[in-house]
């Protein structure tokens, strides 16, 4: 058996520790612009390699069009380096609609899309109960947005843009049309019960290995709990598509998929 090198050994811990750490509430968001405010609605939004979205991101959501609640943009970036780029940008905009609060932590130890959901399980702990919304750096949206995810959110319920059904192959799957129950829904674009992260096993079951396929894990623990999943029809369009790390991740989605034993829906 090869031996692992000093550098993986190091990763290794690294990634161990920041885990305990973010899974007990071991960070802090620091509100950048506005103020949140009670029964406002969390949005949750990881940061890696798009710096240069981040004003397109704000003004698109502060335009936002819901009824008797705002937003807070909650962003985890994961690239210390975007740090300072991230808090002068935001530092200069002042929400003047639907976003009540911009908040901010950077990880050292680049946790990929599990940040949103350490954000999550820290907003489950403070109190925060019902949906909150998840949406990717790379996604342009209408200003209709929000309120077509809320309209479909509900307990023990995924629901979102990116909806596909499959058939026993992660691979082999075919796009869902509006309000369908679905076998796997992408967390770029999507609304989930913050239930979702009410058990430490969301975190302590993930296997390492596939740790950076999140949304293939939020769809599988879901529907092993009995959670529905479904389409939602929202307009969404992508850009910076070769920044995507899902290019480099293809076999290993596959691979997930089938790990998990998910196969077509019961």
């Amino acid at each position: 058996m090869s031996r692992l090198s000093p550098q993986r050994i190091a990763s290794a811990v690294r990634w161990r520790i920041a885990q305990r750490r973010y899974r007990s509430g071991g960070f802090r968001l620091e509100t950048l612009a506005g103020r949140a405010g009670d029964g406002d609605l969390a949005l949750i939004m990881c940061l890696w390699n798009r710096r240069e979205r981040i004003d397109t991101v704000l003004a698109q959501l502060d335009a936002q069009r819901i009824d008797g609640r705002r937003v807070r943009l909650l962003l985890w970036n994961n690239n210390p380096a975007d740090d300072a780029y991230y808090r002068e940008r935001i530092g200069r905009f002042t929400p003047a609609g639907a976003l009540s609060e911009v908040a901010l932590f950077t990880s050292r130890t680049n946790v990929g899309g599990l940040g949103r959901f350490f954000i999550a399980r820290s907003l489950r702990e403070s109190g925060y109960r019902g949906p909150f919304l998840m949406l990717d750096d790379d996604q342009d949206v209408s200003d209709h947005f929000v309120a077509d995810l809320l309209a479909a959110s509900g307990t023990h319920t995924i629901a979102g843009y990116w909806a596909w059904t499959m058939s026993g192959d992660y691979w082999a799957r075919v796009p869902a049309e509006p309000g369908d129950r679905v076998s796997y829904v992408g967390t770029g674009g999507c609304v989930c019960d913050i239930d979702i992260v009410a058990d430490d096993a969301f975190f302590t079951e993930l296997p390492r290995y596939f740790a950076f396929l999140e949304d293939i894990w939020m769809c599988g623990y879901a529907r092993r709990r009995g959670w529905t999943l479904r389409k939602v029809d929202t307009p969404v369009e992508f850009v910076l598509d070769e920044t995507n790390q899902h290019h480099s991740l293809a076999e290993r989605k596959a691979e997930f998929y089938r790990y998990l034993r998910l196969g077509e829906l019961d």
